[in-house]
């Protein structure tokens, strides 16, 4: 531009407005790792949030827990006394859609037979369906409407619900399907996940994954070989920075070697035992500082 030249206005930005593009919204100042997508996620129940949490007050009137179906609870939403008496119920099917199945595996008579894999503790091989799977077409196609669902005749507490072929056998009640997001923002309804039940059912992943898992993974953000000091061979000296003394002398990693911060350890006190590197070396003072 010439010196006297006006510089043009800058073009206005963009402002999501649908659900898609608030989901992939990426806000000024954040790196673009900040996004759900990019979440280590792991398996369940997560190392950010477990989502089961929100899948518990999908039914307007009934609390559930994943990993067997169970009515644990009635919140006393809604006004219907079939609703009020499902504590300890099963839910079994959603919109004739089941929602439990029956565990196969490999047969001994064969490679190409199955056989029912019950047990003891589970004799009729029943396994609940994964539920951001099992529901993700119930809450498109039926959030805010009414719904059938399934449940087994009588209160299970204990025990799971065998399949049964048809309808007969069943309790049937019709709830509503609660709105997954809030208002039509992005946000997730707290009708759906209450504050702190996202959390709720972590498992202190920082320290299990941050003592478990080095190289290659997440945790490998944490130090490993520090105050490593190159010797005349070639060879180099250091510490394993898990050690709970500054010896020179690395030691491998083993969960049950007492020369390391073992889990308890990092639980308890794990303020005191993890230490700040500078340049790849402890503080200099007493070599402990809290992290």
């Amino acid at each position: 531009l010439a010196a006297d030249a006006t510089p043009a206005a800058p073009m206005p930005g963009l402002t999501p407005r649908n659900l898609s593009a608030q989901l992939h919204h990426v806000a000024r100042g954040n790196p673009f790792s900040t996004q759900i997508e990019h979440a280590v996620a792991n398996c369940t129940p997560g190392l950010e949030m477990d989502m089961r949490a929100v899948w518990r007050r999908m039914f307007e009137g009934i609390v559930l827990r994943e990993y067997d179906n169970l009515v644990v609870a009635v919140d006393g939403s809604s006004t219907d006394p079939a609703v009020a008496a499902l504590a300890g119920h099963r839910l079994v099917r959603v919109a004739g859609i089941p929602m439990i199945t029956t565990k196969l595996g490999p047969s001994p008579a064969g490679p190409d037979e199955s056989t029912v894999l019950a047990t003891e503790d589970n004799p009729h091989a029943v396994a609940p369906m994964e539920w951001s799977n099992a529901l993700a077409h119930v809450l498109a196609r039926h959030t805010g409407t009414m719904v059938a669902c399934d449940f087994s005749p009588a209160a299970v507490w204990l025990d799971q619900e065998p399949l049964h072929d048809g309808a007969d056998g069943y309790t049937t009640v019709q709830l509503r399907v609660r709105p997954f997001f809030a208002n039509g923002t992005v946000m997730i309804s707290e009708e759906r996940a209450r504050p702190g039940e996202l959390t709720q059912g972590l498992c202190s992943p920082w320290q299990n994954d941050y003592r478990e898992c080095s190289c290659y993974y997440w945790a490998s953000a944490r130090p490993d070989y520090v105050n490593v000091d190159l010797g005349a061979n070639g060879a180099s000296r250091g510490d394993n920075w898990l050690q709970k003394e500054r010896t020179g002398d690395y030691v491998p990693d083993d969960y049950e070697d007492s020369r390391l911060i073992l889990y308890d350890d990092l639980f308890r006190e794990w303020e005191t035992l993890l230490r700040f590197q500078i340049r790849g070396r402890d503080l200099e003072g007493d070599g402990v500082a809290s992290a």
